[in-house]
């Protein structure tokens, strides 16, 4: 992901392996407007529906977070867009943004949710897949259009033996990180140093059989 059609400015870390598992991370590839525009629309209009008592993992943690479903599998037998052509428009252009990216690397779209943490909303260590079969992804983007190195909120990502942290990444305004689902990985909260929301919008997704394995 990263390598076609982003221009001269788009800066993309190699394409990194833990474990035998991707995690890619892309700066400058979206247009600043589009993320002040999905920031605006996520905080300020309560059409995007947040909700506040997802966890992570019940199993480790029951402290809640805000969540907001954008679109969700038929399965879930919810009200929710099942597809990204019913989504709200701005999620639309930014999956359009997203797909080109991730060529030639082609997935389905299982769920979208925009995930909020205030400071000591901690989350808890988990991954994007329940199984330990490679197929499932992540694509997170982070949505506030200002962040300081102090204000915390890096996503860690851990060993499979939940023993360290393998890499860390900063939530920098627009950046975009592409991973498999089968990392353990941990949203941190902010610190103090702000009042504001911590806001990600996750992309999961299904890798199609004709497309190569990241």
């Amino acid at each position: 992901p990263g390598g076609r059609g982003q221009g001269p400015e788009t800066e993309a870390t190699a394409m990194l392996r833990i474990e035998n598992k991707v995690i890619h991370v892309v700066d400058h590839a979206l247009d600043p407007e589009l993320i002040r525009e999905l920031f605006e629309w996520a905080t300020g209009s309560s059409t995007c529906g947040w909700r506040h008592g997802d966890v992570a993992d019940a199993k480790y943690s029951l402290n809640p977070f805000w969540g907001a479903t954008i679109l969700c599998e038929p399965r879930h037998e919810s009200d929710d867009p099942s597809k990204i052509e019913d989504a709200h428009p701005l999620a639309q252009r930014l999956w359009a943004r997203l797909e080109q990216g991730l060529k030639p690397f082609s997935f389905e779209i299982r769920d979208v949710f925009l995930n909020g943490q205030t400071f000591g909303m901690e989350n808890a260590l988990h991954t994007d897949n329940p199984s330990d079969e490679e197929g499932w992804y992540t694509v997170l983007v982070y949505l506030n259009p200002k962040w300081h190195i102090d204000y915390g909120g890096e996503t860690l990502f851990y060993n499979r033996a939940r023993t360290d942290v393998t890499f860390a990444v900063v939530p920098k305004p627009g950046r975009i990180v592409f991973f498999d689902a089968r990392h353990q990985h941990w949203a941190r909260p902010p610190t103090r140093n702000t009042q504001d929301l911590r806001l990600t919008m996750a992309f999961h997704l299904t890798r199609l059989p004709d497309s190569p394995i990241p």
